[in-house]
């Protein structure tokens, strides 16, 4: 899943695995020239980026490329 997808694909996605959390994906078509705002307001340069951002909306956790290692360990120590 990435941010070209399909809003369909995303959902579909999402319900396969089961995710219990929100997933937030930019829009990245429609044109209008916002399709790229809610990556130029996080300082996205590449692609994948991700971000855990807690109950507070404070970002706990950032990774260029996939670090899924980092995700796993920021996860864990934010639910505990």
């Amino acid at each position: 899943m990435n941010g070209f997808d399909k809003e369909d694909v995303m959902d579909k996605y999402v319900k396969e695995n089961k995710f219990t959390f929100p997933v937030v994906v930019a829009n990245t078509g429609g044109g209008g020239g916002g399709e790229y705002a809610l990556a130029k307001a996080y300082g996205v340069e590449a692609y994948p980026t991700n971000y855990l951002v807690d109950a507070k909306g404070t970002v706990v956790f950032r990774s260029v490329g996939f670090d899924e290692a980092g995700l796993r360990a920021a996860i864990e120590k934010l639910v505990k």
